[in-house]
């Protein structure tokens, strides 16, 4: 007769976890957009969270692009965080590419009023097949335009006014004295 074997089981901790609210930075008017679950407060901290920025600022034309925070402090069930970055999705950039015929990205890094530094990606886009001079004359003027705006306001304007696209419509214009452009947008937008 076989002999019977006895295993002893480990024992298994069960650790419960918990859900905290997500809380936008003050830009974004401290509105709660998530949810995130941890075991432990200290474990969320530098923890990063992605997603649309129609769920941010509760607007659907916005959730084309999308914001990257990290959690920089928890308070009781609610986490504070930064802004890491924000960033048009690539089938938005396809689309909007698709009706321009040239299109002049750039990169670059400017340091707003409060000292922060920024690094910008923004995009031109010109109807017209036109000569590689005046495409690099535009990317130029628009890194001085966004130098000059970024050093005149503080970093939560800077980001308010590339949310509201106030920016654009200024360098639109500004850039017509070169040559007409049909569109101007920010392909990405990088705390650094």
């Amino acid at each position: 007769m076989a002999k019977k074997v006895i295993t002893k089981k480990a024992r298994v901790s069960v650790i419960k976890k918990r859900w905290y609210a997500v809380q936008a930075p003050k830009v974004f008017n401290n509105v709660v957009f998530g949810e995130t679950l941890a075991a432990e407060p200290e474990s969320l901290k530098g923890r990063g969270i992605k997603t649309n920025l129609g769920t941010v600022i509760r607007s659907v034309k916005k959730q084309s692009m999308e914001v990257r925070f990290k959690i920089t402090e928890v308070q009781g069930n609610t986490c504070s965080t930064e802004l890491v970055s924000m960033e048009i999705l690539p089938p938005h950039v396809k689309r909007i590419v698709k009706r321009a015929k040239k299109r002049v990205d750039d990169s670059f890094v400017v340091t707003t009023k409060d000292d922060v530094k920024v690094r910008l990606k923004p995009m031109i886009l010109v109807k017209d097949n036109v000569q590689h001079s005046l495409l690099t004359s535009l990317r130029f003027a628009a890194r001085e335009y966004f130098v000059k705006v970024a050093q005149e306001t503080s970093f939560n304007e800077f980001v308010n006014k590339i949310l509201m696209g106030d920016i654009y419509k200024d360098l639109k214009v500004e850039l017509k004295t070169i040559y007409p452009v049909s569109a101007v947008e920010m392909r990405a937008f990088v705390c650094e």
